[in-house]
């Protein structure tokens, strides 16, 4: 049964999970800020999906410095498998889960608990930890767009900062266990679909630390695009690039064989582009920079290269189609 105080759930009713595998860098940081909680939990659960680093040694020590963690470990488990097994090994009727990668806010398991007594699930938000200008120039580009909720931001929903409750969980089937990407998309679809009362929290707050460089982004967006269309959403990205470059590659063929002046066209689209992606997240960003030519041309960039990225897994796609073997994405 759901134990409140006041208007609010206990942290005695709340169980914290978090995937994690190969995040030595990061584990002690984020394990730190979730020990750190003005609302602590009942337990953190830590599910290791396989790591061949320190990061089960860094766990141990929480463990072993008796602070309410437990590992959970697996030899070879992706995402969704992780959180299944964390949930399963959790004991309370709440489960907050978030990311590795991420400083979690103090006071964000009080603000998605805040409005747990009248939900199933309540949504939290992120935020991206800007420290140079590339990542803000990242930022502008993918991070996604939020929406203004009683003057604050939110984006999601985002398996990095959510409570539910863990029957939720039970009957949305848990999270497919065969991709390494979009595993979340899924579970949320359910979840939209279904008749569970979701309550939104935009003051429950994570850091999350996005890629720093070219090399790291286009390895993440190659694996995106695999496991998007191994998911079937290939009509939410997909589709849309391929039908944009489309239409490019006629203006480019008149280009060359009617008038170059068509080549402008492609310039310019390119342009409506950039500036449309940095109108619709610049709002939402701390940014310490203003967004002058520099800007713009480094955004365009990177919208280009994640197109690549996303062609790169397609083609990792088509090859496990046709040689019958998963794809090896570096």
């Amino acid at each position: 049964m759901q134990n409140t105080t006041g208007n609010t759930l206990s942290g005695a009713s709340i169980s914290l999970i978090i995937p994690v595998r190969d995040e030595e860098a990061n584990i002690r940081r984020v394990a730190e800020s979730l020990i750190n909680q003005r609302l602590a939990p009942a337990e953190i659960v830590i599910a290791d999906g396989g790591s061949r680093d320190n990061t089960k040694a860094i766990i141990r020590e929480f463990i072993e410095a008796g602070h309410p963690v437990r590992l959970v470990e697996d030899r070879d488990a992706l995402p969704g498998r992780a959180r299944n097994l964390a949930i399963r090994a959790t004991t309370c009727e709440w489960i907050a889960m978030t990311d590795a990668g991420t400083i979690v806010d103090k006071d964000w398991l009080a603000g998605l608990a805040r409005e747990a007594p009248s939900a199933d699930v309540v949504l939290g938000t992120y935020e991206p930890i800007l420290t140079s200008f590339f990542k803000e120039c990242l930022a502008l580009a993918f991070v996604a767009p939020a929406q203004s909720v009683d003057g604050l931001y939110l984006r999601g929903p985002s398996t990095a900062s959510i409570l539910m409750r863990k029957r939720v969980w039970d009957a949305l089937g848990g999270f497919p266990e065969d991709l390494r990407a979009c595993e979340d998309l899924l579970f949320f679809d359910r979840l939209a679909a279904s008749d569970f009362i979701i309550k939104h929290a935009p003051s429950a707050i994570v850091r999350w630390d996005i890629p720093g460089d070219l090399k790291t982004v286009f390895r993440r967006f190659r694996t995106y695009s695999l496991h998007t269309l191994k998911a079937g959403l290939g009509n939410r990205w997909h589709l849309a690039v391929g039908r944009m470059y489309l239409v490019g590659a006629v203006f480019l063929v008149l280009a060359v064989v009617h008038h170059w002046a068509w080549a402008v066209l492609l310039v310019m689209g390119l342009a409506v582009r950039t500036h449309r992606s940095i109108r619709a997240r610049k709002p939402s960003l701390k940014l310490e920079r203003r967004t002058g030519p520099r800007t713009y041309l480094l955004v365009s960039v990177i919208l280009l290269w994640i197109d690549l990225a996303a062609f790169a897994g397609l083609l990792d796609h088509w090859f496990s189609k046709v040689t019958a073997e998963p794809p090896r994405v570096p």
